[in-house]
Parts: C-alpha cells; sequence; structure tokens
C-alpha cells in the first residue's frame, strides 16, 4: 500500500507544471558581467543574481563568491533595472539599466552595469 502511495505521489509531482526560468547574461565582453535568472511571471521576479567585474565575484547563491542579496528590479516594455545590494541591504554593489527592443522573432537588451568601487560598463546582453 505504501508503494502505491509512493508511485500515486511520484505520477502527481511530475504532472504538475513547471515553474520556468530563464537567464539572461549582460556582459561587456571582456571586463564585466551582470547574470539574472528570471522566472516566468507576468512581473519581473529575480530569482539568482551573479556579478564579476575587477577579478571580483559576487552572488546571491555561490558560497565562493562574496555574498549580494537582491534589491529592487524594474520592467517595462522596453526598460529593466535591477539592483544588487550587499548582504545586510546596506549599500547598493551592483546596478544593470537596460533598454529593450524587438521586431517579429528580433529581441535584443543594451545598457549599462555599474559596480560600485571597481567600475561602468555599457554592456549587451542575451536571454528572455
Amino acid at each position: 500500500m505504501k508503494r502505491l502511495v509512493a508511485i500515486g505521489f511520484l505520477v502527481i509531482a511530475t504532472a504538475a507544471p513547471a515553474k520556468a526560468t530563464e537567464w539572461l547574461n549582460c556582459s561587456d565582453g571582456d571586463k564585466a558581467s551582470f547574470n539574472v535568472l528570471l522566472g516566468n511571471m507576468n512581473v519581473i521576479a529575480v530569482d539568482t543574481i551573479e556579478v564579476e567585474a575587477g577579478r571580483k565575484k559576487w552572488s546571491t547563491r555561490d558560497a565562493g563568491a562574496t555574498p549580494i542579496t537582491k534589491g529592487q528590479a524594474f520592467e517595462t516594455a522596453d526598460q529593466i533595472y535591477i539592483d544588487a545590494t550587499d548582504d545586510k541591504m546596506d549599500a547598493i554593489v551592483a546596478q544593470l539599466r537596460l533598454f529593450k527592443a524587438s521586431e517579429g522573432e528580433d529581441y535584443v537588451s543594451a545598457g549599462t552595469l555599474r559596480v560600485a568601487g571597481v567600475g561602468a560598463w555599457a554592456v549587451t546582453c542575451f536571454g528572455p
């Protein structure tokens, strides 16, 4: 009987719809990057942030990087703003400011990345 219950649970669990997430990867091509895992929702839903600049790494999940926290995130039809703060939410560590454009199946996003105390770069992005 326990086996049937376990099998039934597995069938139900695998039949539930998966919550889709996709990475938005932004980089200047050489010195800095801001990668963010976004949930598939009607509003912007930031899951994970990874930043690299000036030979330093920050992450909301990677234990080997300096810890950061998700700050504000804002999206309109043609803009995305995402901030990452220190783990105490005392200071902004990184700011991503993007403009988006699309035509048919063509999609592009680009803008600026600023990492406090390290620098600022023009970035292009690929992803959702």
